[in-house]
């Protein structure tokens, strides 16, 4: 009898991509073969993201595209995973007629039994599967896809609940991994060819361990043999330690690049956000970071329209983006997650006046990112080389040590690490020849 095929579809940030790679390898090592052709899979996993509205609507839209397909296809199996499985649960079964499991994202290794009770004739009994609370996943290896770059969790779940997010309630509190255990998969990775290594958590600075906190993690993985390149993310302002700013400033394998979520300018509605600092405790971060890090690329996300949110609160947040001066940005307008404490509050901006104020915050940050890229006309960058550019075959594309993307004339290959000096910017790239 032919192995069985699974089509894995994933959506949202990188710990889903993530999570997919653990998922990948549960069942390649209990026989199930993983493919990339949807129309031959006996089995679909939709590996979905909650955190914002739009991310929701587009995983059910994708799934009741699948539930009509099962009218015809009535032996295929189809099961949600990940953050809009665990937030809404049972719920899923009433709005996706013909779902076969809802797994959270604790409850992965319990993915090839469910699957194959579904195989052996139980199609239809539905389940919905929570997990432990205590979850991370130990001794299971990612099944990584090719490339460059290996992401590795050091930790999951998060302790911050801000006002407007999800993610303690999807994912669960903070408990961290073993040094030993992110080792070992850091050492596997680049063994296994991939040069660069991002650290995971939904709040990287928050990692611990006995005797050991983020700074001297970052330490220990830096000195592994054969990694050219440590990034890590995401990072809280409140822990943002100087110990951090300082491991950071030590260079070597570690980018020169932060991912520092800012939310808002407004002290007032950071406040309702609970985000536990404010405007001016962010900047006074920001300062210490330029001065330790020369030509540090900081990075963020801004939310606008939470309840309560007045032309004056925008004001500020444009005022903190032009003093922050952000490489890069991503953007968004509020949207009401059910269970969270900003639920309680009354959505009382119009989408039209979130619409326009979102559109204010792109555009300032999309002026300042290029005015950013073309101060490096003219300089020498270093580049993580990924892949051929699909616009041009002469050309590939890779990475600098502030993460920005480098076009590179020339024949190179995947991790391959080259100077150029920069010559134009194009779009969000940077192009130039090798030296």
């Amino acid at each position: 009898m032919p192995a069985t095929k699974i089509y894995l579809d994933t959506y949202g940030c990188q710990m889903n991509l993530y999570d997919g790679e653990l998922v990948t390898s549960l069942l390649d090592a209990d026989g199930f073969i993983m493919t990339h052709d949807e129309a031959s899979a006996d089995v679909i996993l939709i590996n979905t993201c909650a955190v914002r509205g739009h991310a929701e609507q587009r995983a059910l839209g994708r799934l009741r595209t699948l539930a009509a397909q099962k009218r015809t296809r009535r032996e295929l199996v189809v099961g949600v995973l990940g953050c809009m499985a665990e937030n809404l649960r049972e719920n899923l079964r009433d709005q996706i007629p013909g779902l076969d499991f809802v797994v959270g994202p604790d409850a992965y290794r319990q993915l090839p039994n469910l699957i194959q009770e579904q195989l052996n004739g139980h199609s239809g009994t539905f389940h919905y599967v929570h997990g432990a609370p205590n979850e991370t996943y130990s001794e299971v290896p990612p099944l990584r896809r090719e490339g460059v770059n290996a992401w590795v969790a050091i930790m999951r779940g998060c302790d911050n609940f801000c006002s407007y997010c999800i993610v303690p309630y999807v994912r669960g509190r903070e408990r961290s991994r073993s040094p030993q255990e992110i080792i070992s998969e850091v050492e596997t990775a680049v063994a296994q060819g991939f040069p660069e290594v991002t650290l995971l958590g939904q709040n990287v600075n928050s990692y611990t361990w006995p005797d050991l906190d983020f700074p001297d993690l970052l330490g220990r993985v830096a000195e592994i043999k054969g990694l050219k390149r440590l990034q890590f993310i995401t990072s809280h302002p409140k822990d943002l330690s100087d110990k951090l700013i300082n491991r950071m400033a030590s260079g070597g394998v570690l980018g020169a690049s932060l991912h520092l979520p800012a939310q808002s300018g407004s002290d007032r509605i950071l406040k309702a956000m609970n985000r536990g600092y404010t405007s001016a405790d962010y900047l006074r971060i920001v300062d210490k970071l330029r001065e330790a890090i020369p030509g540090l690329a900081l990075t963020t996300d801004l939310l606008c329209g939470f309840p309560g949110e007045t032309q004056e609160d925008l004001c500020q947040t444009l005022d903190l983006i032009r003093q922050a001066r952000f490489d890069d940005a991503f953007t968004f307008k509020y949207s009401e997650r059910p269970g969270t404490a900003a639920a309680k509050l009354e959505d009382d901006v119009p989408e039209k006046v979130k619409v326009e104020r979102l559109e204010r915050m792109i555009d300032l940050c999309r002026q300042l990112s290029h005015e950013s890229r073309q101060k490096l006309v003219g300089r020498k960058v270093e580049v993580l080389i990924e892949n051929p550019s699909p616009k041009n075959s002469a050309e590939w594309t890779g990475r600098t040590r502030c993460d920005r993307v480098a076009i590179v004339p020339g024949n190179f290959h995947r991790g391959e690490s080259v100077t150029i000096k920069v010559a134009e910017v194009r779009g969000f790239s940077l192009w130039g020849n090798r030296i």
